[in-house]
This record gives C-alpha cells, sequence and structure tokens, in this order.
C-alpha cells in the first residue's frame, strides 16, 4: 500500500515538475516575442502614430488602356480615355482603394492589436497628411497610389523600389543588382512581390517610418504579413540595422477561390545607408 502511495506521490510530482517546466516555458516564450516585437513596433505601440493609405485614382487604372486595345482601336481609345477616366471617377467621389492595400492596411492593425497597442491606429491620406507627418508613420501602397511611399523612398535613398514596364505594369526592383520581379497571376498559381522599409523618420527626429508596399496588392498583402507576423526576423533586422534596413518579399498563393494557401517570405534584406 505504501508503496502504491509513494508511486502515486512520484507521479504527481513528476506532472507537477513537468507542468511547471511548462509554464515557465511559455512564460519565457511570451516574454521573448514581446522583446522581439517591441523591438520592431515599440514606438508605434505607444507613441502617436498613424497609417498612411493611398488613392488608387481612376487616371492609374485607365491610363494603360490605349496600350491593351487592338491598333486599329488604338486612336478611339485615346479619344475616350478622357470619358472613361470622368465616368470612373463620378462613380465613387471619395476615391478609390485597391483590395489589397486595404487587406494589408487591416493585418496591420490586428497585428498591433495583438502585440499591445490598445487603440487602432488612425489612418490618415496620403494628400491630407498635415501635422500627422512628424508622428511615426506606417506608409501603405505603391509609388503610383502614395506619395508619401514615393517620397520616403527617395528620402531614404532605397535601392529597392515599385516602377512600371512598357506595359504599365508594376514591378519590382532591387536597383543594386538590377533584377526584377513581376506579377504573374493565374487562376491556381498567382505569384506577386512587396518592399518592407522601416527607418529612423526623415521628416520628424525620435520618430520612425515603416513602409509597405507592393507590385500589386498582393505584394502589399505579403508585406504587411511579413512585417507583423515575421517578429523574429524583422526584430534582428531592427536590432542590426538601427539606421533602417529595406527587405523585398514574395507571395505565393495556390489553390482556387474556395480553397487556397496563402505563404509570405523574405528574397533579400540589406541596411540602408
Amino acid at each position: 500500500m505504501f508503496a502504491a502511495m509513494d508511486g502515486l506521490a512520484e507521479n504527481l510530482l513528476a506532472a507537477a515538475i513537468g507542468g511547471g517546466l511548462a509554464w515557465g516555458w511559455r512564460i519565457a516564450r511570451k516574454r521573448a516575442v514581446s522583446k522581439d516585437v517591441r523591438a520592431m513596433w515599440g514606438p508605434f505601440l505607444t507613441e502617436n502614430s498613424c497609417i498612411v493609405q493611398g488613392s488608387l485614382s481612376a487616371q492609374t487604372l485607365s491610363e494603360d488602356l490605349p496600350g491593351r486595345v487592338p491598333a486599329e482601336l488604338r486612336e478611339q481609345a485615346v479619344i475616350m480615355l478622357p470619358h472613361v477616366v470622368k465616368n470612373l471617377a463620378e462613380q465613387e467621389p471619395s476615391g478609390l482603394m485597391g483590395k489589397g492595400d486595404h487587406e494589408a492596411i487591416v493585418r496591420v492593425q490586428a497585428g498591433l492589436a495583438k502585440a499591445g497597442r490598445r487603440r487602432m491606429l488612425p489612418v490618415r491620406s496620403d494628400d491630407n497628411l498635415g501635422d500627422s507627418r512628424s508622428d511615426n508613420l506606417i506608409v501603405v501602397g505603391g509609388l503610383d497610389v502614395n506619395e508619401v511611399t514615393n517620397d520616403l523612398l527617395g528620402r531614404l535613398r532605397c535601392s529597392v523600389t515599385i516602377a512600371r514596364d512598357e506595359f504599365d505594369r508594376n514591378y519590382v526592383e532591387d536597383l543594386v543588382h538590377r533584377q526584377r520581379w513581376s506579377m504573374t497571376p493565374s487562376e491556381k498559381d498567382t505569384w506577386d512581390y512587396g518592399i518592407v522599409v522601416r527607418a529612423p523618420s526623415p521628416y520628424q527626429k525620435g520618430k520612425y517610418v515603416v513602409v509597405l508596399a507592393g507590385a500589386s496588392g498582393y505584394g502589399c498583402m505579403a508585406a504587411a504579413d511579413v512585417a507583423v507576423n515575421a517578429t523574429k526576423r524583422m526584430a534582428d533586422l531592427s536590432r542590426e540595422h538601427p539606421h533602417g534596413f529595406e527587405c523585398i518579399v514574395s507571395y505565393h498563393r495556390t489553390g482556387d477561390a474556395v480553397s487556397s494557401t496563402e505563404t509570405s517570405e523574405i528574397v533579400l534584406f540589406r541596411e540602408l545607408r
């Protein structure tokens, strides 16, 4: 009987030790993750910060129309283009926004809330930023839709950018190695690319800027996904490169509309100089 009780006590003690170790490991891991989150996002969790969104203009949506119609219709397309732009603009006077850019903002808000931010960040328009320019900024959208993205990539002397090809299609480019990454859409296998930039703000000393943009909306989503979910990698880059870093990220979706899988990965990164 005593032997049985001794065995039970040993089992209970082992269970208690095991439970304590598991609890301790969870606490240690949570603290490590929290420390990593603060390395990347610390200023955005407690200080005045905002998200800067761009505007997808009717002109941007329509300007490649003449080049995409048969040659015999090109002259008519050029004549019709101003009327097409005007009609699109009148359909939604408040402005347009790509679904991918919107999803990127949702992912950023959710990621910061999970990291401990108590209130959602205010969202400002790139053409109406005002005094918020002196806050920490998360700038969402490419050069063709967001003027602040355009300005920051130049001020920070970034070597990753988004440009347009001869068919008026966006691509991500590494200016150091002159390498391009373009979106390749397909029903069951889609690739896209984006950029992540983090640096001290050129607008206000002591503040930070993060730029999230893509060749298309999927690339922008991937940039946001990597920025808020690749916690350890983003933290390491933030610590190793306090003067700023830049990344190119990939987006890959397989499957159909009913069942699909999305993955986002860092393709390259480097310190800003």
